[in-house]
Parts: C-alpha cells; structure tokens; sequence
C-alpha cells in the first residue's frame, strides 16, 4: 500500500481534480463564456454517448491497432538499423548526409505523400506511424550503442570477446537509451495516426474529432479528446513495464557503471 502511494503522484491528482472543478464553476457561472466549450460533466455525457452507440470501441480499436502496429515495426527497423550504424563507422559515415537530410524534413509534410502512394487506408496510417515512430527510436539507439571509450578499454583489459563487450557492455549502455527512443517514437506514432485520420483517413479516433467538431457536438469531441489522452498515458506506462521486466538485466547493469 504504501509502495502504491508512492508511486501516485497524490498531489498532482489533487490539483487536476482542482483544475476540473475549476473548469465546471467557471462555465455554469458563465465566467468561461464560449460557445462550444462545454463543462466537464457534458464532457462525461458525451463520453457515455460514444460508448453505449459503440462508435468509441470502433473508433479507438482502428486507431491503436495502427499506431501500434507502425510503432512496432519501427522499433525492429529502428533498433537494428540504429545498432548497425552505431557500431560500423563507415556505414554511419556514408549514410549520414542522407539521415540528416529527411530528419530535417516535418513528419506533417509526409502524410499528403503517404496519402498519394497508398489512398485512403489504414496502411497509409500505418506507413505515416513507422516514419514518425523511426526517428526517435534510430537516433537514440545510434547515440546508446557508441559507448564510452573507457568503458570500452575495461571490456579490452578484461580481455572480452566482440560478443561480450556488445552484451555486457554495449547493450546495457545503450538500453536506456532505446527505451527512452521507444517510448517517444510511441507518442509520436499515435499523433501521427491521429493527423493521418483527420486529413486522410476518414476511420479512427482522428476522424471522430473532426466529424463531431464539423457536426457541433463538442461534448463528444471533447470526449475523443480524453480519450486519447488516456490511451497515450496506459500506452506510456505499459512501454515503462514492459521495459523493465525484458531489459531489467541490461538496466540494472547500466545503472552499476553510472
């Protein structure tokens, strides 16, 4: 019980229910006048409306299902291309200009792309989501698997193979890193999707925003958005628990050098 309180951050809840009420007595008392910003208990409403007509589970299955699948995917290109142009100079060497130059390009500007090449579809979200996911994740990794040059002396004084110094030394210098890229790369992923849906896809929770907001219901559109805030932060947590169970070795290794 207490391990649990400590890991609730009780007074940040507190002022988030402070800032809800807030919200609520600033809209009834009209101190908050716009027309479409509706208080959070119509918020509430506009969520039950959602889930009891189904459109919410549709709507939230399409767009995980895509984000995660191009998250996935750029987890497994990204940590094996980032691990090989980490380790061999001379492919980072001739490949660098040409990272830097689409790194510099906004993911944005690659959706209309996107839409062109594969229509109005989910692997068009799902190709959107790899891109957006890659970067972080192949950056990161790039950065983790060049390991400080004394650690890479202590592996050579030891007198390990190629093999151990990637595993006991490379490896878990480098996990922080790469869960660090994967759990950015998964926020990206899932935006990404979202503005994919808004501008390409007419599916997903990106397309619910739009309608609701073009069909005056701000309620629900407010709703979508909790939703995916939601989703974003169970998303976030499971990458954290995931990470700590498959690399806890790695990490714990990685947290002894420091």
């Amino acid at each position: 019980m207490n391990e649990l309180r400590r890991r609730i951050n009780v007074v940040g809840v507190a002022v988030f229910m402070l800032g809800l009420v807030l919200w609520e007595a600033g809209v009834r008392s009209g101190l908050l006048d716009f027309a479409y910003l509706p208080p959070p208990s119509d918020v509430a409403g506009g969520l039950a409306e959602l889930v009891s007509t189904g459109e919410l589970q549709t709507a939230l299955t399409h767009t995980l299902s895509a984000s995660l699948t191009g998250w996935l995917l750029a987890a497994l290109t990204g940590v094996a291309a980032g691990s090989v142009l980490g380790l061999v100079r001379p492919v980072w060497r001739y490949s660098m200009a040409s990272l830097e130059a689409l790194r510099a390009l906004p993911i944005v500007a690659f959706v209309p792309v996107a839409v062109l090449i594969f229509g109005f579809s989910a692997q068009m979200e799902i190709v959107v989501a790899w891109y957006a996911a890659l970067w972080p994740i192949l950056l990161n990794t790039i950065h983790g698997m060049r390991t400080e040059q004394r650690m890479l002396e202590s592996g050579s004084v030891l007198r390990l193979s190629k093999a151990a110094v990637l595993w006991k030394i490379r490896l878990p210098a480098a996990t922080p890193g790469i869960v660090v890229g994967l759990r950015l790369g998964l926020s990206i992923s899932l935006v990404l999707t979202l503005v994919a849906e808004m501008t390409g896809n007419p599916a997903g929770l990106g397309f619910v925003l739009v309608s609701k907001a073009q069909a005056l219901r701000p309620d629900e559109m407010f709703a979508g958005v909790v939703v995916i805030g939601v989703a974003g932060i169970v998303l976030n947590g499971l990458v954290m628990v995931l990470a700590r169970l498959v690399f806890r070795g790695q990490m714990a290794a990685a947290g002894e050098a420091r």
